[in-house]
């Protein structure tokens, strides 16, 4: 399905709402409402859907003056789409959100904003709840940036994450060849000098249930790589760190923890 553009492109908005999806029929209108229902308007909305065969694109038509740019198309994984979304987004902040995610109340964003007032940042963190829908167990998760501790755990809640959209511009696009760890990877391009902002409050919802959280043994083996690739890690510094993690892995699924 080719694209659809439904924005004026005179018109710049705090923030670009990037939304990757694929067969999310099951989840997608939560999504979508808990981001209409929200008492900060000054958002546009990016839908890259990857030619999903179930209910999907109905959800996008009946939702579509909400959305300022959409496609259902064939994609390389999420990466991949988030890279079409980014080239098309106006946003003075972009934040990435999964088709499973929410945000947690009406004022999420308002509160976010209210925190940022007329100051400019390029990260702004804020807390996330992890949601398990079949145990109903939830923890909250996410601290404020800190260029040191970014690595083995991103530590961050990275859905909902507002990023400077200038960053895109000086450190590059995602890159596509990671399936579960391209968010990582274009972190620890950062600089150290960032300025950054940590909105202490709950600003959305991940169910348990998205790739990086159902393929651990992947998730590892990604980091891996993309700590080997980074210059403050090195290779033995990340097998260290695999190593560690893969040992502890029995232990935190016995206990249900995150790993």
């Amino acid at each position: 399905m080719t694209a659809v553009n439904r924005s004026n492109p005179e018109a710049t908005p705090r923030l670009s709402i990037i939304l990757a999806t694929w067969q999310a029929e099951s989840t997608l209108e939560r999504c979508l409402q808990s981001i209409i229902e929200q008492e900060f308007t000054d958002w546009e909305l990016l839908l890259a859907d990857g030619a999903s065969s179930d209910g999907t694109v109905d959800l996008i038509n009946k939702y579509e003056q909400h959305i300022a740019w959409w496609q259902s198309e064939q994609d390389d994984g999420i990466y991949d789409a988030w890279n079409q979304a980014l080239q098309r987004a106006r946003g003075e902040y972009v934040c990435f959100i999964g088709a499973d995610d929410a945000w947690a109340d009406p004022g999420s964003l308002a509160r976010i904003f209210t925190a940022i007032g007329s100051h400019e940042y390029d990260i702004v963190t804020s807390r996330g709840l992890f949601f398990n829908s079949d145990t109903e167990k939830s923890f909250t998760f996410g601290s404020a940036w800190d260029y040191k501790r970014v690595g083995p755990r991103i530590i961050v809640c990275h859905p909902g994450l507002l990023h400077r959209r200038s960053l895109f511009q000086s450190y590059g696009l995602f890159d596509t060849h990671y399936r579960i760890t391209g968010d990582l990877d274009f972190l620890l391009r950062l600089p150290r000098d960032l300025r950054t902002l940590h909105a202490d409050s709950t600003s959305i919802v991940v169910e348990m249930a998205g790739v990086s959280r159902q393929n651990v043994r992947a998730r590892l083996r990604e980091q891996r790589e993309v700590l080997s690739r980074c210059e403050r890690y090195g290779p033995a510094r990340a097998y260290l760190t695999w190593l560690g993690k893969l040992l502890r892995l029995p232990i935190a699924r016995l206990l249900r923890m995150s790993h």
